[in-house]
């Protein structure tokens, strides 16, 4: 605001303390001249929602990397040791010590590997007889490999896939939030813009008021003609001014807004400098809706909603099968007296040892399995009519968008016409006014027609620039016409 709206709404407050003393008016603020653009790079660092939002991607993108740990290698080791006595004659008395130190690992398959090594001794004392005591060592490698249920990688890596999924669906939210948080940006700043420039027309409506009246009471010659034309001035002012303490308070309050979006923490007053913009979109009917079919991010959530399920569907029909599974070990061993003769004769005349099977379960009935299909796939269907009912809201939004921009670029044409003539009409009567052949009433008519021109003309140019903005946002393209780009392959990042 400029330095003279500012002592003109000062003197205006001093004449109706009255009505203003409750609002906040302050005399000396900083001021802050600001750009939409900048405005909307200060949405994107410091607002405060978008980095609340922004965590949620940070912890899904934890849960895609904890997600690979069913990959691990578990280390296991385990010692037993016992004794076990038979009394009579004689007395027998043995002892036995087996360790056992092994790796184990999830295969993509679903199966599993496990590398194990293993070392014991058992000591047996016979009374009447020297004891013995034998060290047996072996290494050797097992394979179990499920067939039917349980077996593939699409099962194996489900919680993998989901992880995934639910990463994507975070980012594309994220996305989504930061389109509806730009918009709100722009038709908030567009509108504090309009405000303003509303404001600057209250006060020189006031303005106008006042210096009609001055010339009034200059007049040399009083009489009930300049009585008459000093009441209706002075009633003008009173209007006007009621109508600019209403306007400056909802400055301030739109102020308030835009400062909580773009993260000003300063109490400064907020100079918005661009005015709406009035660029025509240049694609046709056809080419927005199949920008917002590819890009809008609450399609793309529902489509990876449908992707998830259809896995599922396909996971709990494979669940729904046997249990076959197959088994397979091998490996070497060697003994001796100790244990490092048995490690050594394993290594120069090892003795050899494999196993290999099958296990076979089927559930009877199978309940659980099969109705945890018939779920899935109930809800694989929903999801397909979701994303149809999506799509044609989409091409809805992107209709109704184009059609009320055909309407706000007509009203805007009118508004400027309507302007332009209001401008002319005013400057006439009050140059037939300073020859006496125009009333003052007349006079405060044209300028009151001025002013409701001027503000219909703002709200039609704000109207058209926020219908643009929208129809962008719908058509999931907001934060490329702003040359916004994100970067979501460090999801973690996001709130840096």
């Amino acid at each position: 605001m400029h330095m003279t709206m500012r002592i003109v709404i000062l003197g205006i407050i001093a004449l109706t303390a009255g009505t203003a003393a409750a609002l906040d008016f302050p005399e000396h603020v900083e001021k802050v001249n600001l750009s939409r653009g900048v405005a909307v790079t200060m949405a994107l660092l410091k607002n405060i929602d978008l980095r609340v939002e922004a965590l949620n991607s940070s912890m899904a993108e934890t849960d895609a990397a904890r997600s690979w740990g069913i990959y691990n290698p578990v280390l296991g080791i385990t010692s037993t040791g016992g004794v076990s006595s038979v009394p009579g004659d004689p007395f027998f008395l043995s002892r036995n010590s087996t360790t056992t130190l092994g790796l184990s690992q999830l295969i993509p398959t679903g199966g599993t590997i496990s590398a194990t090594t293993q070392a014991g001794f058992t000591n047996a004392d016979t009374e009447g007889f020297a004891s013995t005591k034998e060290w047996q060592s072996s290494v050797g490698i097992t394979i179990s490999q499920p067939l039917l249920k349980n077996a593939g990688k699409e099962t194996t890596e489900l919680s993998i896939s989901l992880a995934a999924n639910t990463l994507q669906d975070s980012l594309e939210r994220y996305r989504l939030f930061i389109s509806d948080t730009v918009l709100s940006v722009i038709t908030t700043y567009n509108h504090l813009y309009s405000l303003q420039q509303g404001l600057e027309s209250r006060v020189a409506a006031v303005d106008s008021a006042q210096k009609l009246l001055e010339e009034i009471s200059k007049r040399a010659k009083p009489g009930p003609l300049q009585a008459m034309e000093k009441a209706n001035v002075e009633f003008a002012i009173a209007q006007r001014r009621k109508d600019l303490i209403e306007a400056y308070r909802n400055v301030r309050d739109q102020e308030a807004s835009l400062r909580y979006l773009i993260g000003l923490e300063s109490k400064a007053q907020i100079i918005p400098m661009d005015p709406p913009a009035r660029d025509e979109p240049k694609e046709t009917e056809e080419q927005v809706i199949k920008e917002a079919m590819e890009s809008r991010s609450d399609l793309k959530q529902l489509r990876l909603a449908l992707q998830t399920s259809e896995l599922q569907e396909r996971v709990t029909r494979h669940q729904s099968l046997p249990d076959l599974s197959l088994t397979g070990s091998g490996g070497l061993s060697g003994t001796g007296g100790n244990f490092g003769n048995s490690f050594r004769q394993m290594g120069e005349h090892p003795a050899t040892y494999w196993t290999a099977g099958m296990q076979f379960n089927l559930p009877l009935g199978n309940t659980v399995a099969e109705n945890d299909y018939r779920r899935s796939k109930i809800r694989t269907e929903q999801a397909k009519y979701q994303v149809r009912a999506l799509e044609w809201r989409v091409r809805n939004d992107v209709e109704a968008d184009l059609r009320a921009l055909i309407s706000a670029r007509l009203q805007l044409q009118t508004a400027d016409k309507s302007l332009q003539y209001a401008t002319q009409r005013l400057d006439e009567y009050h140059k037939n006014s300073r020859l006496g052949t125009a009333t003052i009433q007349d006079v405060l008519n044209a300028e009151n027609d001025f002013t409701a021109a001027r503000l219909s003309q703002l709200d039609a140019s704000e109207a058209f620039a926020n219908g643009v903005s929208k129809l962008w946002r719908d058509a999931g393209v907001l934060l490329e016409r702003h040359n916004i780009r994100l970067d979501t392959s460090h999801p973690g990042k996001l709130t840096e």
